[in-house]
């Protein structure tokens, strides 16, 4: 009876409310702490109580962070959230005593407890979710995470403000307030469903440096894993400072107090929350590395914005909200691929250096914020665009690294635009790379087929023709490669080395042949022993496509909005046939059934 209630909600819903719980008392607590020295030793000392604070809270992550990444991989993760829970409620209990006797050295201790198990359960709380959330769905669950963490930072920070108010300035009773909601994290908690261990059977190492370095090379062996690591680090690098700059900010230009400054950031974590979501739904079953460096390049136009609207009063909320917006469409992507591309066994360790590189990213934020504000004397604004300026540089470095996964994006956003498109056989798509044949019919094909379809593309078109300088660029924007014809594939060494290399990266294939017969190209390459062998290696399948264009609607009787796109939009048809894994057993009737 008790099992079948608690089976009502997912162990995802679980885990949300485990982390939405810590997070929460992470940010009640902290600041619990700030208030109550600020009133034994004045309000003068609040520098110097925020640095404290700060650094006693990011010292543990960058401690604990590569351990507990091994902790994660060795044992059930479920168990070590569970644990965690345990841990913290007992932090709080004697946080609620550190406070009843007013202990300075007991609560500051208090604080670097609770930070260390919050590093400890980091890695174990991104390292689940691919074992308990199905891999079309991390983007979406990701998403949901992250927004309700910053639901917790906006109540934590409202709840820390209104508690000592509501209770007296009797900061023990504020304490309470926090073990009762350790108790309902530790509740959730044990409503997770078991996991088993990750088999890893790799030992605690002392050398924290050592462990980053093994880790990093492990990440490198996959693609894109390496810069998707620094890319999320630099996303809490990016928040720190923000996030320090802004309290200034505030009281240079719009001319607040401290406190109400305070509520920027808060505009900012709602933008992020929104954002993350926003992601999420973009992103759908797949992980959509493209939204990373246009979000990155938003982000440095926003905070470009900040410094030329630094008098508008009434403009900087409006920017605050979009810079967060456009931060938590940066992050999520990014954090989706690390959970879904790290192997299994590594998958802990690998969240932990992640974790380690963004707590490490903190630190040079607070050390940058030093060097603007302090040495060079500058004032908050232009920290923005010096922020902005790294931003942009990040952005174009993570969009070189990303071409493939972003132009794929904007091939899918302008199909979506430019075509009504209806899609046929979408199950035949497969998870893996595989090799396409479809008739070409002009440029715009490639955007039909990046938008039909969420891999990684690179075409291989049959040269009929001298194009334009500008085609030319076109198609090698499009990731294009021109061959002289399909028949002879197997004596053009260069280009099957291309299109092999091109499978071995995860990266599909599509030929485009200007004979429409697709049945009679599939008969061709049944004889291409060459284009035999690549296909054997990893068995990729082979998949006949059909692109069928009409005209643009002339009249449509709908709401004056959809009306205008309908009348620039026009109908499109694929056809994805079905997998063809060995085309030597494929007759011509399967062939032209699979392309129709």
């Amino acid at each position: 009876m008790l099992r079948s209630f608690i089976r009502r909600l997912s162990s995802f819903t679980y885990l949300n409310v485990t982390q939405f719980t810590g997070a929460l008392n992470d940010n009640i607590f902290k600041l619990l702490i700030v208030y109550l020295f600020i009133d034994i030793e004045g309000v003068d000392q609040k520098y110097n109580i925020l640095a404290t604070t700060g650094a006693l809270f990011v010292l543990p992550f960058l401690l604990f962070s590569t351990p507990s990444g091994t902790l994660a991989d060795r044992f059930s993760k479920r168990n070590i959230i569970v644990g965690t829970k345990v841990l913290e409620l007992m932090i709080m209990i004697l946080g609620a005593f550190a406070f009843y006797y007013k202990s300075k050295l007991g609560s500051y201790g208090i604080l670097f407890l609770m930070a260390t198990q919050s590093a400890i359960f980091g890695p174990s709380k991104y390292g689940i979710l691919p074992e308990i959330v199905s891999t079309d769905k991390i983007t979406k669950a990701n998403g949901l995470l992250s927004s309700f963490t910053f639901l917790a930072i906006i109540l934590g920070t409202f709840f820390a403000s209104v508690l000592p108010d509501l209770v007296g300035r009797n900061f023990t009773l504020g304490a309470v307030f926090c073990v009762g909601v350790s108790i309902i994290g530790l509740i959730a908690s044990f409503c997770i469903e078991y996991t088993p261990p990750s088999e890893s059977t790799k030992s605690f190492k002392i050398g924290i440096f050592r462990e980053i370095s093994d880790t990093l090379k492990v990440a490198k062996q996959h693609p894109s894993l390496i810069v998707t690591i620094f890319g999320s680090a630099f996303f809490l690098f990016l928040g720190a400072y923000v996030q320090l700059n802004l309290i200034p900010f505030a009281v240079e230009f719009m001319h607040l107090s401290d406190n109400q400054g305070g509520y920027l950031f808060l505009l900012m974590a709602i933008g992020i929350a929104a954002g993350s979501i926003f992601a999420g739904k973009v992103s759908g079953p797949k992980v959509e590395l493209g939204l990373v460096p246009i979000a990155g390049l938003a982000v440095s136009i926003c905070c470009y914005f900040l410094d030329f609207f630094s008098s508008h009063f009434y403009v900087i909320p409006f920017l605050v909200i979009l810079l967060g917006f456009f931060g938590g469409v940066y992050q999520i992507p990014l954090d989706s691929y690390i959970q879904v591309t790290s192997p299994n066994q590594y998958r802990g360790q690998i969240v932990a250096t992640t974790n380690f590189m963004s707590f490490l990213g903190v630190l040079i934020a607070s050390g940058l914020m030093f060097l603007v504000n302090e040495i060079s004397g500058l004032k908050a604004d232009k920290g923005f665009v010096i922020v902005g300026n790294i931003t942009l540089l990040v952005s174009l470095v993570i969009g070189f690294q990303f071409f493939d996964y972003l132009s794929r994006f904007i091939g899918m956003v302008l199909s979506r635009l430019h075509f009504n498109l209806t899609l046929i056989g979408k199950k035949n798509i497969p998870e893996t790379p595989a090799v396409y044949v479809c008739a070409h019919t002009a440029w715009n094909d490639t955007l039909l087929i990046l938008g039909a379809q969420r891999r990684r593309m690179r075409f291989f078109i049959e040269q009929e023709q001298v194009h334009s300088k500008w085609m030319i660029k076109l198609y090698r924007l499009l990731r294009v490669v021109m061959v002289p014809t399909i028949e002879p594939l197997e004596d053009s060494p260069v280009c099957l080395n291309v299109i092999r290399k091109t499978l071995l990266k995860g990266i599909s294939v599509c030929i485009f042949v200007s004979n429409e017969d697709i049945c009679e190209e599939i008969e061709r390459l049944k004889h291409a022993f060459a284009f035999q062998q690549i296909l054997k290696e990893n068995q990729y399948p082979l998949i006949p496509v059909s692109i069928e264009k009409g005209e643009k609607v002339k009249e449509v009787k709908s709401k004056f909005l959809a009306r205008m796109l309908e009348k620039f939009r026009v109908p499109a048809r694929i056809s994805f046939g079905s997998k063809i894994n060995d085309p030597r057993i494929v007759d011509d009737s399967i062939a032209m059934e699979s392309a129709v």
